[in-house]
């Protein structure tokens, strides 16, 4: 009888971990952005997502506003 319940403790276990592995890379921001435990070095900040995680948006540089600046 240990073993089946130690089996299904595991398997919740696992399953969990899984599933919290998936929802931190949700799409936040309307569309734009990403639910992740920490913001990459180019992302900033720009809320929080249901399962607490920052929202992360990547940054944008100057450049690439504008084009005639890279010539």
């Amino acid at each position: 009888m240990r073993i089946p319940v130690l089996l299904l403790t595991t398997f919740l276990m696992l399953f969990q971990a899984v599933r919290n592995d998936l929802d931190a890379d949700r799409i936040c921001g309307y569309g734009t952005s990403r639910c992740r435990r920490y913001c990459k070095r180019q992302e900033i900040r720009i809320g929080r997502c249901p399962n607490t995680y920052p929202c992360c948006l990547k940054k944008w540089r100057d450049s690439s506003l504008n084009p005639m600046k890279d010539k």
